[in-house]
């Protein structure tokens, strides 16, 4: 590889997004759709041999079950062709090998990867690729569960507002850990408020810590995303649209005081740490307390539940 991989990570609906199609617009990059399968196959070993056998088992079961392959051209590669061109042998080759083939699709000579569940498994990226580089996108902890809760709550049951907040430090928190043990030339933290109110400067930042020449391309995103999500997107529509700074402060401006005290309950110690400014919002009722044991133990039970169907490999991690 003469270009590391690059990762974007960050909590659900902080500009993960925006920030993939803004850095894929660069004629030199691409960054597919979600993968969610890496820690799922090579968390265990991040470095070891892998067999024919497993390599066909791996792009069977990603060109069948997963988005990330929505933008892929033409049928899947052939495992034995796929098996005999990879360099090394191991999680790094596969991924390597399959991202480069995407990559070219693309005319792109470097290929990085946008998925915010990887906030909590940036060790098992660094492991496999000791020299990966990181983008780690924040945003307001208001303004993230406004939006998470806009596009998921209705549907999914373990979405609701404590969620949300215990989830912003959780990924956060993981990120910024596992950052300790990188070198500065290999973590970039970014804000997603910065990225909308400045959106060039911003870009020439990531360009510089990638290595790559900023291109103006990079700044008409829309042209891309246009071309990739559908109008009607319930998740990524805005993308669509040109860069705007109006949803800064919407978490602020529209959740319930009730639930902007549940959320600086949850994550005012982090979002002093990050400069986030809390707001005087007074103590909780009893029943807002009595509310938030409530959604805790909810939240706790379904974390122990998906964690405990994980590790049976019943579920992907999450």
């Amino acid at each position: 590889m003469e270009s590391p991989p690059f990762f974007i990570v960050g909590v659900h609906r902080s500009g993960t997004t925006l920030l993939r199609f803004m850095l894929s617009s660069h004629p030199r990059l691409y960054i597919p759709p979600e993968s969610d399968f890496i820690p799922r196959f090579f968390r265990k070993a991040p470095q070891g041999e892998l067999s024919l056998a497993q390599v066909r088992r791996y792009l069977k079961i990603i060109f069948t079950r997963y988005r990330f392959v929505e933008e892929w051209q033409g049928p899947p590669p052939d495992p034995q062709a796929f098996y005999a061109q990879m360099e090394p042998r191991t999680p790094a080759g596969f991924l390597d090998r399959l991202y480069g083939l995407y990559a070219a699709q693309n005319d792109a000579g470097r290929w990085g990867d946008k998925t915010p569940i990887y906030a909590s498994y940036v060790p098992v990226l660094h492991a496999i690729f000791p020299r990966a580089q990181f983008i780690h996108i924040i945003r307001d902890p208001f303004d993230a569960a406004i939006s998470l809760l806009d596009k998921y709550e209705a549907d999914e049951f373990h979405i609701d507002i404590y969620y949300a907040a215990r989830n912003w430090v959780r990924r956060i928190r993981a990120v910024r850990a596992a950052a300790e043990a990188l070198p500065p030339e290999q973590y970039l933290e970014i804000r997603y408020e910065t990225l909308v109110r400045e959106p060039q400067a911003t870009l020439e930042a990531a360009c510089r810590f990638l290595g790559e020449d900023f291109h103006p391309r990079m700044l008409h995103h829309t042209d891309l995303a246009q071309e990739r999500i559908a109008p009607d997107s319930h998740f990524f529509a805005n993308v669509r649209k040109p860069v705007s700074a109006k949803s800064v402060g919407r978490g602020r401006r529209s959740l319930s005081e009730v639930d902007r005290r549940l959320i600086q309950y949850v994550a005012g110690g982090l979002m002093a740490e990050l400069g986030y400014p809390p707001e005087d919002l007074g103590p909780m009722s009893s029943a807002e307390k009595r509310r938030m044991a409530f959604l805790r133990a909810k939240y706790e039970i379904l974390q122990a539940g998906r964690g405990a169907a994980t590790r049976l490999g019943l579920l992907p991690p999450i």
